[in-house]
């Protein structure tokens, strides 16, 4: 697994490299933009041999710009340098400027709209390279007027848009804020939040990361991860269908029975032994044709047609791993059946859809999230209606809101978006996979199922949710190489979980 940083830690980091290892900021100033310049050469050698122009803040991240020009400089003769805004400059940046002065690399300051407009249209046509080095992960708020300007009159002639660490007016903490649109971005040392969050994963294109140096000890700490290796259970060629556990899945209601179908179906596709569709006696029929190999019953029910509490906790005795939510309803009935299922489930279970909706509408079962192996897979709107936060505090700070709920409920959730976020209180994992192809109706009733598979299967649970996730946006990747985007459809996917990669 690949670490991923907030602001806090990147920052401790630097400076415990400084302060404690020793090595001085203006060494590790020149290590970062001399590799920053070497990636900048191996990716466009052809564009920065037909001019550069970089644009350096007055903070640190514009002191590494300056020492990539200095770099360039070597190969690029047609190098301009663009000084942005009106900060003190920090003293690293002062004499890396100072050395590219020495070498006589032309300086623009830019420090008023009469400024841009003059510089612009005087020295510049079309830009090969431009190179973003303004200001760096501690950028909070909104950009300043005349940075915004300069960035849109800049970005417009500019062939190919390089970031420094990140995206000026990028957030580091979330990816919220504009920016520039990046083709390549150099993170130093280590991915931040904001490089794959929000407008992060969206805006910094292709993301490489430049060690400088520092101390892997000083990173021991670090509290999320990229999870970016798709485990799949083992399957012994000489095993049976048992081995490969038992799947519940309950859901379904009239006018709703398709969800189910697709949960049952991907369960299937994963690798389940054996998957049942539990469902409600007046749909059931439904399902009788909808899969050969998935198993159809009707919920037991008492005489005053509810759920029947006592069969039902015999049966989930038999199960290896649940999924419930899917097209299951808000009524009566619905609700009854999540309590029992909260209440006496001894193996993994999924909660998605309509379960979590329920929960919000009935907070008295919360705490019940406590008492078993419970994953939580909403999307924003119903992670904000669990949460009671706003949508806009919930993008405000991603993993700080998931951690916090993760604390109240005291269950797993996965919080499912472009880039999905896993929390269990003992990690925090981030999986980057995926594309509007899966912003259809079906798309989470497909990962419940192939989640409540592999946790069936015995893979840990934290396993079975961050692999299913990542196996279902890798296939809807592989699958968009070949067709449309807007073409491929949940039960397209299913069919192609297993493909093997040419």
């Amino acid at each position: 697994m690949e670490r991923i940083l907030s602001r806090t830690e990147m920052q401790a980091i630097d400076r415990k490299t400084i302060d404690e290892f020793g090595i001085p900021s203006h060494v590790l100033m020149e290590v970062a933009g001399a590799r920053c310049a070497d990636h900048i050469m191996r990716e466009y050698p052809d564009q920065v041999q037909d001019g550069v122009v970089v644009l350096c803040g007055t903070g640190n991240n514009g002191g590494d710009g300056y020492v990539i020009a200095r770099h360039l400089f070597a190969f690029c003769p047609e190098i301009l340098i663009f000084s942005l805004g009106t900060g003190k400059m920090s003293e690293e940046s002062r004499n890396n400027r100072l050395l590219c002065e020495k070498l006589d690399i032309p300086i623009f300051d830019i420090n008023s709209q009469r400024d841009l407009r003059g510089s612009v249209l005087e020295a510049i046509g079309v830009i090969p390279v431009l190179i973003d080095a303004v200001f760096g992960i501690g950028f909070k708020g909104d950009l300043p007027p005349l940075i915004h300007n300069a960035f849109t009159a800049f970005s417009s002639m500019a062939e190919v848009v390089v970031a420094i660490d990140i995206p000026s007016g990028l957030d580091a903490d979330n990816g919220n804020g504009e920016c520039m649109k990046a083709d390549l971005t150099l993170a130093i040392e280590e991915l931040k939040y904001g490089h794959i969050l929000q407008n992060g994963c969206l805006r910094c294109g292709k993301l490489l990361r430049i060690p400088i140096g520092i101390p892997e000890i000083y990173k021991e700490d670090t509290a999320a991860y990229i999870y970016n290796e798709c485990i799949l259970p083992e399957r012994p060629a000489n095993a049976h269908k048992g081995d490969f556990g038992r799947v519940y899945i309950f859901g379904g209601s009239p006018g709703y029975v398709g969800s189910v179908r697709l949960s049952a179906r991907s369960a299937l596709r994963s690798g389940a032994g054996l998957v049942h569709i539990c469902s409600r006696k007046e749909v059931i029929s439904f399902y009788t044709a909808a899969c050969d190999e998935v198993m159809n019953f009707a919920i037991p029910e008492t005489s005053k047609n509810m759920p029947c509490q006592k069969e039902l906790k015999e049966l989930l005795k038999r199960a290896d791993a649940i999924c419930i939510g899917s097209g299951m309803g808000l009524d009566e009935y619905a609700l009854h059946l999540l309590s029992i299922i909260l209440k006496y489930a001894e193996c993994p279970c999924v909660i998605d859809a309509d379960a979590i909706t329920l929960l919000a509408q009935n907070r008295d079962l919360i705490p019940l999230l406590k008492l078993g192996n419970f994953v939580l897979t909403p999307h924003k709107a119903e992670f904000c209606r669990l949460a009671g936060i706003s949508l806009q505090d919930l993008d405000a700070d991603l993993i700080a809101r998931l951690n916090e709920a993760q604390a109240a409920w005291g269950c797993a959730i996965l919080l499912k978006g472009h880039s999905s976020l896993y929390a269990d209180g003992d990690k925090t994992l981030v999986i980057r996979a995926g594309n509007d192809a899966l912003a259809t109706g079906g798309s989470g009733d497909l990962l419940a199922g192939i989640i409540a598979s592999f946790a069936a299967q015995n893979l840990p649970l934290y396993q079975a949710v961050c692999s299913a996730a990542l196996l279902m946006g890798s296939t809807a990747e592989r699958l968009c190489r070949k067709q449309h985007s807007y073409s491929v459809l949940p039960g397209d996917i299913i069919e192609h979980l297993g493909d093997k990669d040419a």
